[in-house]
Formats: C-alpha cells, sequence, structure tokens
C-alpha cells in the first residue's frame, strides 16, 4: 500500500491551503494509499536545538509532536507540504518543520531518505505570483536536496482579495485531487 504523509503549515483550519491539502489526500485515498497528516501548527511542536544527534542518528533527539515524522518519513513513498506564503516566505510554523527535517541529511549532505515523490502547495493573499516565487523555490530546492522528486507545486493567489478567482481554486482543487491519483504506484 502506497503512504503519503502530508504537512499542513497553515494556521488556519479552513484556509484554502487545507483545503487543497485535502484534494491531494482524497485523491491519493481514491486510489488505496494510506494517509498520515502532520498539523505543523500544533503548539506541541519545537524547533531545532542545535544538538547535532541528527548527524550520528536517524532521526532527532526532540520527544515533540514531530517524533513520529522520521519514522512516517521513512517508510512514505511520498510527501505532501503546503503552506501559505507570508512575508515572502513560507510560514513560521512551516519554518520551524524545515529546520527540525535536517535529519533528512546524512553525511556529506547526502540524503538519507531518497526516492520520494513530492507535491507542494502554497498560497498567497496577493495576486502578483512574484511575491511568493523566492519562498517557494527556496523550499522546493531544501526538499530536492533530500533527494524528493517534485512532481508538482500549486501556487493560488490571491485570495485576500475581496473576490478570489474561484474558478481557479476549482481548477486547482482538481489538480491537486489528479496530484495524488498520481502518487499511488
Amino acid at each position: 500500500m502506497t503512504k503519503v504523509v502530508i504537512f499542513n503549515g497553515s494556521p488556519r483550519k479552513n484556509g484554502y491551503t487545507i483545503k487543497l491539502l485535502e484534494k491531494v489526500a482524497k485523491g491519493a485515498e481514491s486510489k488505496g494509499a494510506e494517509i498520515i497528516k502532520f498539523d505543523l501548527n500544533n503548539p506541541e511542536i519545537r524547533g531545532c536545538q542545535g544538538c547535532f544527534y541528527c548527524r550520528t542518528h536517524d532521526g532527532c533527539a526532540i520527544k515533540d509532536y514531530l517524533q513520529p515524522m522520521y519514522k512516517a518519513i521513512t517508510e512514505a513513498d511520498a510527501i505532501v507540504f503546503g503552506s501559505p506564503i507570508y512575508y515572502y516566505q513560507i510560514t513560521g510554523q512551516a519554518r520551524v518543520w524545515l529546520d527540525r527535517t535536517f535529519p533528512m541529511l546524512g553525511d556529506n549532505f547526502s540524503p538519507r531518505h531518497s526516492g520520494k515523490k513530492l507535491i507542494t502547495i502554497f498560497v498567497q493573499g496577493s495576486l502578483n505570483p512574484e511575491i511568493g516565487t523566492e519562498g517557494i523555490k527556496f523550499l522546493n530546492n531544501i526538499l530536492d536536496s533530500y533527494g524528493w522528486k517534485l512532481e508538482d507545486s500549486i501556487h493560488y493567489c490571491g485570495t485576500s482579495e475581496s473576490a478570489p478567482d474561484l474558478a481557479e481554486f476549482e481548477a486547482l482543487s482538481l489538480r491537486a485531487f489528479k496530484n495524488g491519483e498520481n502518487l499511488v504506484v
């Protein structure tokens, strides 16, 4: 059975980020995948302590909400990550998670758990896609260094407008669902 791990970097419980992540999950589930979800807004998450435990172990010394993610990632066939764009970057919650993924790299910064399929989702208030471009590139490049193959990166813009383009959202929702289906091997 295909295993898909989803990381939600949005603090909003019913925002566009979670809606698109749910579409990916439903697409994967429709093909029989097992879904494991992590809410990166969980108050039980601690930041990286710079202890370098992960340089000699495959995982992290911090025993918190994220501790099970290391096993989940190891066993996963696919990773799905979503975050709003705040101040040109991923959210602070997502950034703490990203720091905690340092154990994905081993000696000489070689990937420990490569070969995962990857979908990323980004949502921003501004209609101008250039606002989030560098932050998206930054995150996708780091995840690429883990040996994860980017299958698609969705970027939905204009959510804080008085009337967001809901036709575009529906098209992106369909794309997200199909991405989920395509994650299943």
